[in-house]
């Protein structure tokens, strides 16, 4: 089968997007039925592949047959493992900005995705842009809680020296996310501390791992170890969402964060209202480019 596909990327976290409007792209039914099972899609795994694949953080597929009524289109977003996330605010800006070109909606609009309905607006640029300013909405947070000490025993993955059990804070903006501050952004291990966090037994279907730096008053550093990446990545929406969320909620910092990511863009979160019983009104905005655009011959990857 042959689909269009476009390389896109928002702040350096890169995907396939496939605008795929009769819903016929051959991922497989377990892992698109239940988002954050264990399910692993083998077609979405060989695409994002490094060497032999199209290399990315994520595939997303465009579906417009199905999609929740007042919806332009509905998002589905598949990790490079082959998982299904909920939720990718980066990759929800991008899929804005190619719904924008294909025709699909105009300059604002509302879209779904597993984690409810997804407000936009494209703040610069036009269908004709190759990167533009695009603005969601996000889910509200219904609290932000304390992990309590993360006992070195209780990850798959192995206790880097000298970490600091305690200081873990646990959110959910579309995907769970564990968030710690630190001093120094620049001398964090994120590739061990983030696994040994990933993996740690007190979050049984994973979280990612966000690495926070509180730089002022309304400015955050964030680096961010993904789930079903299983590295670092060079950007995270809902883990700036996450970072901003969590530092606001704290009393480190005040809305409106501007949160720098290891890409080196600046993304501003804002918070109609932000407390450890929840935040509401939540808007992330940043970049959202295309790289290039080709045609994808899913028999390629076929086992």
């Amino acid at each position: 089968m042959e689909f269009e596909f476009f390389k896109m990327h928002g702040a350096g976290n890169d995907f396939l997007v496939v605008p795929d409007p009769d819903a016929v792209f051959p991922v497989g039914d377990d892992a698109g039925a239940n988002p954050g099972s264990p399910a692993r899609d083998e077609l979405v795994r060989r695409l994002c592949a490094p060497h032999s694949g199209l290399v990315c953080e994520g595939l997303i597929l465009m579906r417009r047959r199905g999609a929740p009524a007042g919806s332009a289109f509905q998002m589905l977003f598949f990790n490079p493992d082959g998982s299904r996330a909920s939720m990718c605010g980066n990759g929800a800006r991008c899929a804005a900005l190619c719904a924008l070109r294909e025709g699909w909606t105009g300059a604002s609009g509302s879209f779904a995705s597993d984690a409810g309905p997804v407000p936009f607006e494209i703040l610069s640029g036009d269908r004709s842009s190759r990167t533009a300013t695009v603005r969601i909405g996000m889910k509200d947070v219904s609290g932000v809680e304390s992990c309590g000490p993360l006992s070195p025993e209780d990850s798959r993955s192995p206790c880097p020296p000298d970490f600091e059990p305690d200081g873990t804070w646990l959110v959910d903006t579309g995907v769970p996310h564990a968030v710690r501050f630190v001093d120094d952004l620049r001398s964090v291990d994120v590739a061990a501390c983030g696994a040994f966090v990933r993996f740690h037994s007190r979050f049984p279907e994973g979280a990612n791992a966000d690495f926070v730096q509180i730089i002022g008053p309304g400015e955050i550093a964030l680096r961010t170890y993904e789930r079903g990446v299983e590295a670092e990545t060079p950007a995270c929406g809902t883990g700036v969402t996450a970072a901003a969320v969590v530092a606001a909620a704290l009393g480190k910092c005040r809305p409106s964060v501007a949160v720098h990511v290891a890409f080196g863009d600046v993304l501003t979160v804002d918070c109609a209202s932000c407390g450890m019983d929840g935040a509401h009104g939540i808007f992330l905005a940043g970049p959202a480019s295309f790289v290039c655009r080709g045609t994808l011959e899913t028999d390629w990857f076929a086992a």
